[in-house]
C-alpha cells in the first residue's frame, strides 16, 4: 500500500480536487487526499496525501502558511477577490508605499477576522457561500487567526504586492479586503500564491506535469516524501516482525527506550514503511492510528 506525500505546485484556474483527478490514474487504487485546499485562483503548494496518510494530516505541522498576495486599490467585491461582484469603489490616489508597510503593523499578531461571505465556514451548521448565494441574511463569522509577518514586495498603484507568513485558517483575502479599509480606501484580491504549508515549501514542489512524468515512468520513489518524513516531534520506533503483527492489532508493545511518557511515536517496519503513531505510555508503544489493509 502506497503511503506518504506528494508535494504539487497547484496551477491558478484548477480546483484542488482537479490535482487529485490528475494524479488519480497514476497511482491505482490508493486513496488521495490533500492538506489544505487552495481556491481555484490561487497557486503554489498543495501537498497530495496518499494512503494511511490521509489519517495524518491532523499530526503534520501546517500552523505557518507563507502566501506572496496581489491586490488592488480602488474597487471591493462580495468574495474580497477578483472572482466576485464588484460593491463598492473608491479613489486610492492619495495611498503611498509607505502608508501600506506603515498599517500591516496593525495586524500583526493574533486578531479576531472576520471570514469572507464566500467562504465554507459553517453558520448554524450551514456554509456561508450557501447562505450568500441564496440572500440570505446572516452575521458573517469571526475566529482568531494569527499573523507572525508581512512585508511590501511590490507597489505600482493600484496594484501592490504582499508576503505573509500566517496561522492556519487565516484568510488572506480578508486581509487584503481590510487593508484597503484602514487605508481609506477598498481593494481586493487579484492573485493569490502559497509558498509554504508546515514543511513543505514551493522549492521541493513539482508541477502535475512533471509529477505525471514521473509517474508514467514508474519514478514514484522520485516524488514521494515518507509520511514519517514530515512528521514533527514524533519519536521514531523500529520494530520487528512480531511486533509489527502486534502493533497492527492495536496491540501495545513493550519499549525499551528513553523516551518520556507521552512522546508522540512513528512505527516503522523493517522496511521503513510507517505501520502507525500512537503514543508512549506507561513504557508501552500503544497505537493510535494504524495503517489498514497490509
Amino acid at each position: 500500500m502506497l503511503n506518504g506525500f506528494i508535494n504539487i505546485d497547484k496551477p491558478s484556474g484548477i480546483s484542488s480536487y482537479s490535482v487529485i483527478r490528475e494524479l488519480k490514474p497514476y497511482l491505482g487504487n490508493s486513496k488521495l487526499g490533500f492538506i489544505g485546499t487552495l481556491d481555484p485562483m490561487a497557486s503554489g503548494v498543495l501537498p497530495i496525501s496518499i494512503g494511511f496518510a490521509n489519517r495524518l494530516s491532523g499530526e503534520v505541522n501546517s500552523d505557518k502558511k507563507e502566501y506572496i498576495a496581489k491586490g488592488i486599490f480602488g474597487t471591493e467585491t462580495d468574495t474580497y477577490d477578483s472572482e466576485g461582484k464588484v460593491t463598492g469603489k473608491a479613489n486610492f490616489d492619495h495611498i503611498h508605499q509607505k502608508d501600506l508597510e506603515g498599517i500591516l503593523d496593525f495586524f500583526m499578531g493574533e486578531n479576531l477576522q472576520q471570514a469572507p461571505i464566500y467562504s465554507a465556514l459553517k453558520v448554524k451548521g450551514r456554509r456561508m457561500y450557501d447562505l450568500a448565494r441564496k440572500g440570505i441574511d446572516f452575521e458573517p463569522k469571526n475566529r482568531k487567526v494569527e499573523l507572525f509577518s508581512a512585508e511590501v514586495i511590490d507597489f505600482d498603484l493600484p496594484f501592490y504586492q504582499i508576503k505573509i507568513l500566517c496561522g492556519k485558517g487565516f484568510y488572506v483575502r480578508s486581509l487584503i479586503h481590510d487593508i484597503g479599509k484602514k487605508l481609506n480606501s477598498l481593494s481586493h484580491m487579484v492573485g493569490l500564491r502559497r509558498t509554504l504549508s508546515g514543511p513543505f515549501s514551493i522549492e521541493s514542489s513539482v508541477s502535475i506535469e512533471n509529477a505525471q512524468n514521473k509517474l508514467d515512468k514508474d519514478l514514484l520513489k522520485d516524488l514521494i516524501i515518507p509520511a514519517q518524513d514530515i512528521l514533527n516531534g514524533f519519536k521514531i520506533v523500529n520494530i520487528d516482525d512480531f511486533g509489527v503483527k502486534k502493533i497492527l492489532t492495536g496491540t501495545s508493545i513493550k519499549l525499551n527506550m528513553n523516551y518520556k511518557e507521552n512522546d508522540k511515536l512513528a512505527f516503522l517496519d523493517g522496511s521503513n514503511n510507517l505501520i502507525a503513531i500512537g503514543l508512549l505510555i506507561d513504557g508501552m508503544g500503544v497505537p493510535k492510528k494504524v495503517m489498514k489493509n497490509v
